[in-house]
């Protein structure tokens, strides 16, 4: 999953940017550059957000660094984490709507 859907999805359980920022230790700026992809965010505040939401710190982390990261074998070693959880969220979607159509 792309770090913007984290941001986002932080958001709607922070109630808002400024709640956000300040849960995971950031300033609002920072969080809104982020999220629009021009920048990741630190380690911590990665696992803040990733505890906020109930996922996997690494993934959150992944997601964050692969904006950044400069190197192509560290952007190939990276990749898997973001797409797993990608896949995953389709998968659980998708068994989710499969359940309500039912």
């Amino acid at each position: 999953m792309e770090l913007k859907t984290y941001i986002a999805k932080g958001i709607e359980a922070a109630d808002g940017p400024a709640a956000l920022a300040r849960l995971i230790g950031v300033r609002h700026s920072s969080l809104n550059e982020a999220k629009h992809g021009k920048r990741g965010l630190p380690p911590v505040a990665c696992g803040k957000l990733a505890d906020l939401l109930g996922v996997d710190r690494w993934d959150v982390v992944a997601a964050s660094e692969i904006l950044t990261e400069k190197d192509e074998a560290k952007r190939r070693y990276l990749l898997p984490f973001v797409l797993a959880t990608a896949q995953n969220v389709v998968t659980t979607t998708a068994r989710n709507v499969s359940s309500s159509i039912l």
